[in-house]
């Protein structure tokens, strides 16, 4: 089986875990709040900190880094004409 490079999974990856990762710290939220017996333990709290703001910082990080170097491309191919 031959793997395309422009797959869909390749190109969507970041998007749908920021997307997973958000809706499940919504969800977990509104469960916390409307079940009074529901109890996340501290550990679990601090990683999934640590996860949403590792992937919400390198997702929009990355996206920015990448469309800077974009622009320095275009700027350089420009010059070279």
């Amino acid at each position: 089986m031959k793997l395309d490079k422009d797959n869909w999974l390749s190109k969507n990856v970041r998007p749908v875990v920021l997307l997973f990762l958000v809706l499940m710290t919504i969800i977990l939220i509104f469960v916390d709040g409307t079940f009074a017996k529901f109890n996340v333990a501290d550990n679990w709290i601090g990683l999934l900190e640590l996860v949403l703001i590792t992937v919400i910082g390198a997702y929009f990080g990355g996206r920015s880094f990448e469309k800077l170097k974009d622009i320095d491309l275009k700027k350089d191919s420009k010059k070279e004409k």
